[in-house]
């Protein structure tokens, strides 16, 4: 095996081995079971795969709350709150650099796509609670408003739902619920709460 090959196999038993390292349950034992594996089958030692040099590393967001926790991640993992933003040639990409070891890398991946999912989560609570609590719903006046003629039974919802629902009546007890200004409204009376 040239060096070339050897090399790529190490960087992808690093990866590896910080999955393994980082890891829950299964998914560390399968990784950790891969990993001597793959070590035994090319021989190749753990000093050779565990070179902590640190190199500049990119992710990639989509929108200004991502960035903000991948910035966060960075700063979590390494304690270091620098990062770098991509600007070649396509600076449209939304892409943050930070320099930081393979096995970091690898961790902020992994905790990244995990907090993002959690945020995506706790938003659709914390929506559900500022169309509720600002009353973000048609009134009389709207043009096409139509009254239900029946009364619908409440649809069937799942624990998680029912969870999800308390959380958002609790947000919306907690915001504030400013009223726009009069003349945004026509010059309608705002109720006050």
């Amino acid at each position: 095996m040239d060096k070339i090959q050897r090399e790529k196999i190490a960087e992808k038993l690093k990866k590896i081995k910080a999955l393994a390292e980082r890891g829950v349950g299964g998914e560390k034992e399968t990784a950790m079971r891969m990993y001597e594996e793959l070590k035994a089958r090319y021989e190749i030692e753990d000093e050779e795969i565990m070179l902590d040099a640190v190199t500049l590393h990119w992710f990639s967001f989509s929108t200004q709350q991502e960035k903000a926790l991948l910035h966060q991640i960075f700063y979590m993992v390494t304690a270091d709150p620098s990062y770098h933003h991509y600007t070649g040639k396509y600076s449209r990409r939304k892409k943050l650099g930070h320099d930081c070891t393979e096995i970091e890398a690898a961790e902020i991946t992994l905790l990244y796509n995990f907090y993002k999912a959690e945020l995506e989560r706790e938003y659709e609570a914390f929506w559900i609670a500022f169309k509720c609590g600002n009353n973000l719903y048609p009134d009389k006046n709207a043009r096409c408003y139509k009254e239900d003629e029946e009364e619908r039974p409440a649809p069937e919802r799942s624990d998680e739902e029912k969870r999800m629902m308390k959380k958002a009546a609790w947000y919306s007890e907690m915001m504030d619920k400013r009223k726009p200004p009069r003349a945004l409204l026509g010059g309608a009376e705002v109720e006050e709460d």
